[in-house]
């Protein structure tokens, strides 16, 4: 067994300066002295909305419990293996998550909802709300009357927060309840966002950092619109679930989103709706494809409201939000044509390659800020604005 990360406010004040300091030295060819860098840092406790944990069957080694069935227990992955196993619920987890953590295993191990078990995935809202779905993930097929019973017997028995519970195997699904929780982000403009979050897609998991991305966007987005024009448009890549979509709508005169996740797709179409945002449109393909296109001339997107022809020249600035691996080579040359690149980084090492790849070469990085989305672990993400330098 490894031993839990410390989890004070001392140990994590002393990992993000370390994070900080590392990142300084990283980027220094590509920081000039004018970029604005800042730094966020994450609350220490109750900050998880989104949490996956393996699980372990731990033996009674003798004593009174000789004989005795495993315990289950909840255990978090270190050095390849789910080496770190949890005594108590996990301090990261937003309250209504723990409150289901500290007894749900042992409701489960006395049920057909056992069998096979081998992880079990949270999602809930933030300290707002008392809505979790838990996610129940076997390595066996499921005998879905038997689960399904259980299933709901699980449910009905934690009567302080509203649980749903979705069972997965090797291609099948079963659910009792809901199958996503409805988030709120206030931004620091005085709005309220609401979002729809579903089972088994992405969310960001730390709703404070979430709500302090989107409000470096914003920022990012007037410098922009002040030094393009009033009325300028934005061209967004992997927008997932309208995330940042919503909160930048306001500030432009369209916005296109691409996104190649069909359920994410329909969750940013219901979020744009939700927070009435009427000139976005989501666009359903992966960034690749529609950066090759648009580097010919234009591309013909699907959209909910029908077939459109799509012009890269339509476009003042780009967001990109990339998974950890970067961007691929033709994203990258269609964003380099950009004026403007706001740029998500959950992945800085991919971040700085791309800059050495191109995007160093004409562009200004004027804005830098740390978003400490992942305490107690050495993951760290980022976000830029570049300027090209004409």
């Amino acid at each position: 067994r490894v031993a839990l990360r410390p989890r004070t406010d001392a140990a994590h004040r002393a990992e993000v300066d370390d994070k900080v300091a590392r990142l300084r030295d990283a980027f220094a060819d590509a920081l000039a002295p004018s970029t604005h860098f800042t730094v966020v840092r994450s609350p220490t406790e109750r900050f998880r909305s989104r949490l996956r944990f393996q699980i372990v069957r731990l033996d009674a080694r003798g004593g009174a419990d000789a004989g005795a069935p495993p315990r289950l227990a909840y255990a978090m992955w270190s050095h390849g293996a789910p080496n770190i196993v949890l005594d108590a619920p996990c301090s990261d987890a937003v309250m209504s998550v723990q409150k289901v953590m500290g007894c749900l295993l042992e409701r489960v191990a006395t049920t057909t909802l056992e069998h096979a078990l081998e992880a079990v995935h949270f999602l809930a809202e933030s300290a707002r709300g008392d809505d979790v779905l838990v996610t129940l993930v076997y390595s066996k097929p499921l005998d879905a009357a038997k689960w399904l019973s259980a299933a709901r017997a699980l449910a009905d028995s934690f009567t302080d927060v509203r649980l749903a519970v979705t069972g997965r195997s090797k291609g099948q699904t079963l659910r009792v309840g809901d199958d996503c929780v409805h988030e709120e982000y206030a931004l620091a403009d005085g709005r309220t966002l609401r979002y729809k979050h579903i089972e088994g897609s992405f969310s960001n998991p730390n709703a404070r950092i979430t709500e302090a991305t989107m409000n470096f966007l914003c920022e990012c987005a007037r410098d922009v619109i002040a030094r393009a024009k009033p009325d300028a448009s934005m061209l967004e890549l992997y927008c997932g679930n309208a995330n940042h979509t919503c909160a930048l709508a306001s500030m432009f005169r369209t916005i296109v989103g691409v996104e190649i996740n069909s359920e994410l797709v329909d969750a940013a179409n219901h979020n744009l709706a939700l927070n009435g945002v009427t000139n976005a449109e989501i666009v359903l393909s992966d960034s690749q494809n529609v950066a090759k296109n648009l580097l010919s001339g234009t591309f013909r997107a699907k959209t909910t409201n029908g077939v459109r022809v799509v012009l890269k020249d339509q476009f003042d600035a780009v967001l990109v939000d990339p998974p950890r691996a970067g961007l691929d080579a033709a994203t990258l040359k269609l964003v380099c044509t950009f004026d403007f690149v706001l740029y998500v980084s959950c992945g800085p090492e991919a971040l700085l390659e791309n800059i050495r790849d191109g995007l160093g070469r004409e562009h200004v990085l004027k804005r830098f800020v740390v978003l400490d989305h992942f305490p107690f672990t050495h993951h760290v993400e980022v976000a830029c604005l570049f300027h090209r330098e004409r």
